[in-house]
């Protein structure tokens, strides 16, 4: 039994590792069949997409301020074995990251509080619907892999031994090569070698954050260094505030009451956390003030969160407010380790299980709920997604390398990829769009930015050109459109030369989508103007529409020939 470690005797006490287990298999069937139909997501294109290489750069330029040699490395692994035709091995190592990072929690808390309390505790984690970002997105291994290593962490320095000390050392080096999140997780192993000095010569002991902190330093010495910061004093100032709304986040996310705002996935639930807070953090003050022997281990976590919620305040800027989604699964486990130090020595009525157990119950199903409305929101943008990379493809042979999917032809900012990128890949690793049969029965949604990204990658524009004549004019037609209706014409390949009869009216272009989502602008009365369509893979048709009912001359472009 490790030091400290709280046993209840009993039958229905016994053992908490079988559902445990079984909570963790519900958990990772849940989130890999949810996070499987989800698309490639922001992030995960930038480690796709611009690390394809293999020399220093392309595992030790820093992502944001973070190191992530470790996300690159499983990328390329996962990349080279599987390609990127699906997202499902993907999200096995994400999910398998998790689960194990919720495993270290649940043996760590165990060790203060017994089996069941432990299970109850990790419960919520295990469906913190409120991390949905964590959960559903991949590129979120960087906190996944450094929350997982750093757990582990705390669990060998548990061992008070010379082996727990050299797997905590290696556990710490894991961390760091996933995310700056290392940094708390060093500062609490800095706080346990100190605070031990009177068990063991605390420079024999160094090594656990010397190692790591070596390795760190000459990364940032070579690397790191040009990574974008956003510490400003303004930030320094407002920290405590971002410090408190954390815990405050924290807290609304484990109890469920983490709510969509304005309509989209954001857990903030303040107005339940931060009254929560203050009174949760008024007994965890009280209860300080009545412990005899404050537990090491109580400072090496409060060490841990306070630099997790610090650090995070420094570096504030758009998407890392306090309770951003990516955030609250690290936060949360941070709350439950220093919860568990603080009832460390309490005594647990059994007839508290049952209570505890259905606030457990109703944070879970809340949490489900939150989950699943953001899994089908990030399942709606991934079908835009998919339309909008099947139409670079279609349109392949004559997009320019350069350009980039931005959000306003994509209709959604998660694919903000450049186009001769993504095609190199897509010809290495397989293709994660849709087929074109797939494209056609797409909902309109999507079929509508892959029409705009098509027109925007074959270059289609309205031209003014002198009018036509001889062969130019010999394969002509005229369109009539019925009284009070637009014009409506199926275009020849290639494109063609337009004329309206009736009043100056706008020209918009459809293909793949029943509407017309490509303005191309005004053509005025009596007037020719040329559009020439590239041709490109596919047989699909483009199809015009005149605002105007009052006629339309076709002619095709190429004369007929």
């Amino acid at each position: 039994m490790q030091p400290g470690e709280a046993t209840v005797r009993g039958g229905f006490w016994r053992s908490a590792t079988p559902p445990m287990l079984a909570a963790m298999l519900a958990s990772g069937v849940l989130i890999t069949t949810l996070a499987a139909r989800i698309s490639f997501l922001l992030d995960d294109w930038t480690f796709i997409l611009y690390r394809r290489g293999f020399d220093t750069d392309a595992f030790l330029k820093p992502d944001n301020e973070h190191f992530v040699a470790g996300p690159v490395a499983v990328f390329k692994l996962l990349l080279a074995t599987f390609g990127m035709g699906s997202t499902l091995p993907y999200r096995v190592i994400a999910t398998a990251m998790f689960l194990l990072g919720a495993w270290f929690l649940f043996v760590w808390i165990r060790s203060r509080l017994g089996q069941w309390p432990a299970l109850i505790a990790v419960l919520p984690v295990l469906f913190l619907g409120a991390a949905y970002d964590d959960l559903l997105w991949f590129a979120s291994i960087t906190f996944l892999g450094a929350m997982a290593c750093g757990l582990g962490m705390l669990v060998a320095l548990d061992r008070r031994d010379k082996v727990g000390d050299r797997l905590a050392c290696a556990w710490l080096v894991g961390s760091m090569l996933f995310s700056s999140l290392w940094l708390a997780f060093a500062i609490g192993a800095a706080v346990d070698v100190l605070l031990r000095r009177g068990e063991r010569d605390w420079r024999r002991r160094a090594f656990v954050v010397a190692v790591p902190v070596a390795l760190y330093a000459i990364w940032w010495l070579g690397w790191g260094h040009t990574a974008e910061s956003a510490f400003s004093l303004h930030n320094v100032a407002t920290t405590p505030l971002y410090v408190f709304d954390s815990f405050a986040a924290a807290i609304a996310a484990l109890l469920g009451l983490a709510t969509p705002v304005e309509g989209i996935a954001s857990p903030a639930g303040l107005d339940w956390g931060r009254p929560l807070a203050v009174l949760l953090g008024g007994l965890a003050i009280w209860r300080l003030y009545r412990i005899e022997r404050i537990p090491r281990s109580l400072w090496v976590v409060l060490a841990i969160a306070l630099s997790f919620w610090i650090l995070g305040g420094f570096d504030v800027k758009s998407g890392r407010v306090a309770w951003a989604s990516r955030y609250q699964y690290p936060a949360a486990a941070m709350v439950l380790l220093v919860a568990a130090d603080l009832l460390r020595g309490v005594k647990l009525e059994r007839r508290l299980a049952i209570p505890a157990l259905a606030v457990v119950v109703a944070a879970v199903a809340s949490n489900l709920l939150f989950l699943h409305e953001s899994y089908e929101s990030y399942e709606r943008t991934s079908k835009l997604e998919r339309a909008d990379l099947t139409a670079v493809e279609i349109a392949r042979n004559t997009v320019e390398p350069g350009m980039i999917l931005s959000e306003d032809i994509a209709d959604t900012g998660y694919v903000p990829v450049e186009v001769g990128s993504y095609l190199s890949a897509r010809d290495a690793f397989g293709s994660p769009a849709y087929t074109e049969a797939e494209l056609e029965a797409a909902p309109e949604e999507a079929r509508v930015p892959a029409d705009k990204v098509l027109a925007a990658a074959l270059g289609i524009e309205l031209q003014p050109v002198a009018a036509p004549r001889g062969e130019a004019l010999k394969d002509c037609r005229a369109v009539e459109a019925a009284s009070g209706e637009a014009t409506v014409v199926t275009l020849p390949a290639g494109g063609a030369l337009l004329r309206s009869a009736g009043g100056a009216s706008e020209l918009s272009l459809g293909r793949f989508a029943d509407a017309f989502p490509v303005q191309l602008g005004s053509l005025a009365p009596g007037t020719w103007n040329e559009l020439a369509i590239p041709i490109d893979i596919s047989p699909r048709p483009w199809r015009a529409q005149l605002s105007s009912s009052g006629g339309l001359t076709v002619c095709n472009l190429s004369g007929g020939a």
